[in-house]
């Protein structure tokens, strides 16, 4: 990887692994790296808005979503979300009750009414 990470929180989405936030001894990071095993290569894309560590990640209709964390002060209840497409993110307007840190994510039978950034 480009950046020494502990605490990323990691996702797939389209092929692509992605390590999300972290720390790096120093610092909680916003930046956010993608390995493509086709080329073996890692890509730094876009920041988040947010630097966290232990971050829940989970893919969902092609885009991407972090949720949770900590930033060394407290723990998130803050979510993002990543379109590839325009390698932007996004903050989700409506947070999670409970701030959350090492938080899992999955998506199992996704409802019809859900929202994507």
């Amino acid at each position: 990887m480009c950046v020494h990470r502990r605490g990323a929180g990691v996702g797939v989405l389209d092929g692509v692994l992605y390590a999300v936030g972290g720390h790096d001894g120093f610092n909680y990071l916003s930046s956010v790296e993608t390995y493509t095993p086709n080329t073996g290569v890692w890509t730094s894309i876009g920041e988040m808005s947010l630097p966290r560590r232990h971050a829940g990640v989970v893919a969902l209709d092609g885009l991407l979503y972090v949720v949770g964390g900590d930033d060394e002060t407290s723990n998130l209840d803050a979510v993002e979300c990543y379109n590839p497409k325009t390698n932007t993110w996004t903050m989700v307007t409506a947070s999670m009750n409970d701030k959350r840190n090492s938080v899992g994510v999955v998506v199992i039978n996704r409802p019809q009414h859900f929202k994507t950034c």
